[in-house]
């Protein structure tokens, strides 16, 4: 009986409490917080960030992007109905300011307990103005000190349990169970898409003997559906102008971000363009044939001018566009030879650098030594920062090098391995992931192998950074996923 009428008095305590104007703070903010036009406001700015038609050229980041999106939106729909959303992360593309035409991915963690938290956390994130939240009127009342409630008013009220919360956030989903959530829907999709797929083999043999190309590929995370597109777009350009075969003849087709030719001499076509942009450009190759044979010239320039350092590309980049990568060339040439013309080399250096690789780049890009070994010189490089550059990463510039290749031939026997062992029907990574991540990665998905296996048996796989399962069925995963 005494039970009784203390579980009747805790009850109207907490019906008191819901009705009360005098709440606990985290309750009075869940009652009293932001609109659903002044959230829409202040998210503005962020919506022309990150809204998935910006990124028509990149199906991937767009795919990613319109998923991301709907989850924010939904967690945002449940905090201005005074719900309780789980945590989540989420995962957006934006445009890197330093570097057209180059995305970068910015994670966001969803796990404050206010929707006025939440939206001045994504503007933050994203280095975006607050100024719009933090003049709307706090109309709440906070306490003099910190309460700390008992977790049987969390589970009487349905409101935030802060600690509870931000605990399960941190919790990464591991791979397995993500895989026993997800694999489900990328068989179906993979089963949907899989005529498309045969589609693009078929389009892909058939255009490379009848133009006599000497390959035809395209960029990483091209939509089946788009790619299939772009190819009937080119086998429908050659019927209609027959003149563009023995043009074609002999060259390599890569469908990619911008139309050009490359500075290897390699025929770029923009998959966001129309036919007639892509003809423009191949009834001109002969004129820039002209221009591609100035290509060697610069660069035994540029390698005289060094010491006979190897000019080279970048690996694991996009095709580098023939005008862009003339323009580079020029301004660094000029450079060196004025630098030449006053200053001496330092006397630390060997005869020759041949043993090591140069990369120039847009004058944008960074003075770095990237993990392939190679030295990325932006063409605007002044001669003297990148002579004392060279002059200090010399020795572990080449130590990479030589690392590289081994490490190469590493990542091929594992990936051929892991592609048996695990049954999978595709296996390839993102450019962004270097061959000491891919081994890792690999190295432990065949540890885990008897477990993933029925799992991932017949699935094309991608390692990227992220979780997601695309439209046409195939996986992504991140290449430091986590046991279960």
């Amino acid at each position: 009986m005494i039970n009784l009428h203390l579980r009747q008095a805790r009850w109207r305590f907490i019906l008191l409490l819901k009705k009360s104007p005098v709440l606990p703070d985290i309750v009075w903010l869940q009652v009293r917080g932001l609109s659903s036009a002044e959230v829409a406001t202040a998210l503005r700015p962020f919506y022309f960030l990150v809204h998935p038609d910006l990124f028509c050229q990149h199906p991937r980041a767009q795919h990613i992007n319109d998923s991301s999106l709907k989850l924010l939106n939904n967690h945002l729909d449940l905090l201005i109905k005074d719900q309780k959303p789980s945590p989540i992360s989420l995962q957006f593309y934006v445009r890197n300011k330093n570097l057209e035409g180059n995305l970068h991915t910015v994670d966001l963690c969803l796990n404050k307990p206010s929707l006025r938290d939440t939206v001045h956390g994504i503007l933050s994130v994203f280095h975006l103005p607050t100024k719009y939240v933090d003049s709307l009127p706090e109309r709440s009342r906070r306490p003099d000190r910190k309460i700390k409630w008992s977790r049987s008013f969390y589970d009487a009220t349905g409101v935030f349990n802060p600690e509870e919360e931000f605990s399960t956030a941190r919790k990464k989903e591991d791979l397995y169970s993500w895989l026993i959530k997800n694999m489900g829907e990328a068989e179906k999709r993979l089963a949907v898409s899989e005529p498309i797929r045969q589609d693009i083999v078929n389009l892909q043999a058939g255009l490379i003997e009848e133009l006599g190309l000497t390959k035809l590929t395209w960029q990483r995370g091209l939509g089946t559906t788009h790619l299939r597109g772009c190819l009937q777009g080119l086998r429908s350009l050659m019927m209609h102008h027959q003149e563009v075969k023995d043009i074609l003849k002999g060259r390599a087709i890569h469908f990619g971000n911008e139309t050009g030719v490359s500075f290897e001499g390699g025929v770029v076509l923009s998959t966001s363009e129309v036919r007639n942009q892509w003809l423009k450009l191949i009834v001109k190759l002969p004129e820039q044939d002209a221009v591609l044979q100035r290509i060697p010239g610069m660069q035994k320039a540029v390698s005289n001018a060094l010491r006979d350092i190897k000019i080279t590309h970048r690996k694991y980049q996009s095709y580098v566009l023939l005008e862009n990568y003339i323009q580079h060339l020029r301004r660094l040439v000029t450079a060196l030879g004025d630098y030449r013309g006053r200053d001496a080399f330092p006397k630390t250096w060997p005869e020759s650098l041949s043993s090591l690789e140069l990369v120039v780049e847009s004058a944008a890009g960074p003075l770095m030594l990237s993990p392939t070994g190679q030295i990325l010189a932006p063409s605007s490089c002044p001669p003297w920062l990148l002579v004392n550059f060279i002059t200090e990463n010399m020795d572990q510039a080449e130590k990479t090098i030589n690392d590289y290749h081994s490490i190469r031939d590493r990542e091929k026997q594992l990936y051929e391995q892991c592609k048996n062992e695990l049954g999978l029907e595709f296996l390839e990574k993102d450019d962004s992931v270097m061959p000491a991540m891919m081994i890792q990665c690999l190295e432990r998905l065949l540890k885990d192998a008897y477990r993933l296996s029925p799992l991932l048996t017949g699935a094309r796989l991608w390692v990227t950074h992220y979780y997601a399962v695309m439209l046409d069925g195939e996986v992504c995963i991140p290449w430091e996923w986590s046991y279960g």
